[in-house]
């Protein structure tokens, strides 16, 4: 079963308007949010629903001592708990500031449908600017934008969305993300039993097995169509197929990566520690590259190190992390049995060591003591 409806965008004249259809158990946030796509809002603001006098939102404590209303909470209720006969009428509100006021009719219960993912029908007009000052606002730059010499039209065309155009609407467009988004917006009872099917998983046998069954051709688009699938594996098929002219390229490409973590071109580091190390994962994992893995394990320490001579000390946590790594990498130098990293890495490794002489937190006497592990001394 689904509910059809049809929403209007009020007091805008020609109707900017849309036909949709959902399951009847989800909740008033999940409406919402699938209002959100189908008219063409950005989520940026607050909400409520008006249903038989009732008023349904999220719970804002920002403003709680402000609000004497009493309201549900949109989370808890399901629109079927309020919502139950055709040609129902409740009300939609977006954005207390520019008061986007909305009628949603439930104009038809089809029980042939089973799907619950949503699906807008039809529609008219692209929905108004975020921000754009409600009607009054979109009326007036409607009006700027037909206005060829009017003072403001250069102000409002720099401002718009990108393609923006009045008169489109895409209910294709729309429905792909309703499809990619379909289980937080359908029924979480209905979501649940999919989740409980036992996932499908493509093991190296089966893989091989298949392979072998395709012909040169189908192998070759098999490829092009695993090289089209992400970049992580454009990447992947790069180093493949161009060897060490990729992984250079690569390198350089991740550490740039893990310095903007300290150091980026413009303000300060936002020490996101965990980026900077998922870019190093993510290298090794593309590349399989033991030196230049090794190499980015260092400009992490080094930077951190450098970090904390231009700033000052940081925290425990911080310095635990450079310590970590530092000895992550004394680890792979040890493990190296022909001590080539040794050999390359050695005086940077010991530029380390020297530099954090004066940093506070044990972070030196720990560096040292991974230092002194070293066995190719």
């Amino acid at each position: 079963m689904v509910y059809v409806c049809r929403i209007e965008l009020n007091e805008i004249d020609p109707k900017i308007w849309r036909e949709f259809q959902f399951h009847p158990d989800v909740t008033f946030h999940q409406l919402h949010k699938i209002i959100q796509w189908v008219m063409g809002w950005e989520n940026c603001h607050l909400y409520e629903f008006h249903v038989n006098g009732q008023v349904i939102r999220l719970p804002d404590p920002t403003f709680e001592y402000m609000e004497n209303r009493e309201a549900l909470h949109a989370r808890r209720e399901a629109v079927k708990q309020h919502v139950q006969e055709e040609n129902a009428v409740f009300r939609y509100v977006y954005d207390f500031g520019d008061d986007w006021q909305h009628t949603v009719r439930l104009i038809k219960i089809d029980s042939s449908v089973s799907d619950p993912t949503p699906y807008c029908l039809d529609g008219a007009r692209s929905c108004p600017q975020e921000d754009v000052g409600g009607i009054w606002g979109h009326q007036h730059m409607m009006e700027v934008l037909l206005t060829p010499d009017h003072p403001e039209r250069d102000h409002f065309i720099g401002w718009v969305r990108e393609e923006y155009n009045p008169e489109h609407f895409s209910s294709e467009k729309v429905n792909q993300e309703l499809q990619r988004q379909k289980d937080r917006l359908s029924p979480k009872s209905l979501v649940k039993r999919l989740e409980e099917k036992k996932p499908v998983k493509l093991t190296k046998s089966a893989l091989n097995k298949h392979l072998k069954q395709l012909s040169p051709d189908q192998l070759i688009d098999l490829l092009k169509a695993c090289y089209g699938a992400s970049k992580d594996m454009e990447k992947f098929l790069a180093v493949r197929i161009l060897g060490d002219e990729a992984v250079e390229s690569l390198f350089q490409e991740y550490r740039k990566k893990v310095v903007q973590e300290f150091f980026p071109e413009r303000g300060f580091g936002k020490l996101r520690l965990q980026e900077a190390k998922n870019a190093i994962s993510e290298f090794e994992r593309l590349t399989g590259n033991a030196r230049y893995t090794l190499w980015l394990k260092l400009v992490y320490v080094e930077k951190g190190v450098d970090f904390t001579l231009s700033y000052g000390d940081i925290d425990e946590r911080f310095y635990y992390s450079m310590a970590s790594m530092y000895a992550d990498i004394i680890n792979q130098v040890n493990e190296d049995e022909t001590a080539e990293l040794f050999d390359e890495f050695e005086e940077r490794l010991d530029a380390i060591i020297s530099q954090t002489e004066d940093i506070g937190w044990g972070f030196h006497d720990n560096l040292a003591e991974a230092y002194a592990q070293i066995q190719w001394f």
